[in-house]
């Protein structure tokens, strides 16, 4: 539970005497933070335990949802609306102001999705998604169902609803975020790499390059601050890096992470997800907007 720096000037980024939280325990997959302002609350999963859950301002854990169809990642929509991963249904949802879900997307040309797993924002206003097969792979993480998409994708969903998919040459694509809206970064997990793509106004994705790695373990999830830095989850806590994906330092955890995402009033929180437990730690930047 400390902090390693590579670079001196990552001490920067975190108030004096700083130190991660534990702020509770008990799950056993946790997953898919994202903080909603219109709420005061971060929101999570446990993918495993079918529900999800909330941290709010007050510094209390409350259920949020049960049971969530086993949802994974999720982000906010441009007008600020929770989006979410359902590993259980196979689909992505939005959640309305009466708290029901609409499922936005559960196929493509008519085959079911395997079981989408997190899910970013482009400036312009269409959801991207990753589709690796996990929940299918895992019982424990889904309902289970018979495999119909030739591949593990990205998906894009426009904003008029409809649904293409942009990235079809990865292995397991997991963790996603924009770094720009003509950079997409994107973990895949199959390969242990986070690989950059060049978007194009239309939607297209060309392949750039490999952007970085982490070691131990591999980035599941990712997060960007409004400078440009890279937030990665891994097997020793999270990685800090620059936005060409040299390291800064690191934030170290007893427990490997999943996901995380900033946070709080200020947007200034880093919350953690490290399987069975969630953490945080104060820092002195914000994250980019949209979860």
């Amino acid at each position: 539970m400390t902090l390693s720096a590579t670079h001196p000037r990552f001490f920067d980024l975190f108030p004096a005497g700083a130190t991660p939280e534990k702020l509770a325990d008990g799950f056993t997959w946790s997953e898919g933070p994202v903080y909603v302002p219109s709420r005061g609350a971060m929101i999570f999963s446990d993918v495993r335990q079918n529900r999800t859950w909330r941290w709010t301002d007050a510094g209390r854990l409350e259920q949020e949802t049960f049971p969530s169809h086993h949802q994974n990642g999720h982000c906010l929509d441009a007008q600020g609306r929770l989006i979410a991963c359902s590993q259980g249904l196979r689909a992505l949802l939005r959640q309305g102001e009466d708290g029901l879900w609409t499922i936005l997307a559960d196929a493509f040309k008519g085959q079911r999705l395997n079981s989408p797993n997190d899910v970013a924002l482009h400036p312009d206003g269409s959801l991207w998604f990753s589709d690796p097969p996990y929940g299918l792979d895992n019982p424990a993480e889904s309902y289970g169902g018979a495999r119909e998409l030739a591949g593990n994708w990205v998906f894009r969903l426009a904003p008029d609803g409809t649904l293409s998919a942009p990235i079809r040459d990865r292995v397991k694509p997991n963790g996603l975020r924009f770094a720009s809206a003509e950079r997409l970064l994107l973990a895949d997990t199959g390969d242990s790499q986070t690989h950059a793509y060049r978007i194009a106004p239309d939607g297209k994705a060309e392949y750039e390059r490999v952007w970085f790695t982490v070691d131990p373990g591999k980035t599941d999830g990712l997060r960007l601050d409004t400078e440009g830095r890279i937030w990665s989850s891994a097997g020793d806590g999270v990685h800090v890096l620059s936005a060409g994906g040299e390291e800064l330092g690191r934030i170290g955890l007893p427990q490997k992470v999943s996901n995380l995402c900033f946070g709080g009033p200020g947007g200034t929180t880093l919350f953690m997800t490290a399987i069975h437990e969630l953490w945080k730690i104060e820092t002195t930047v914000q994250g980019q907007a949209g979860g």
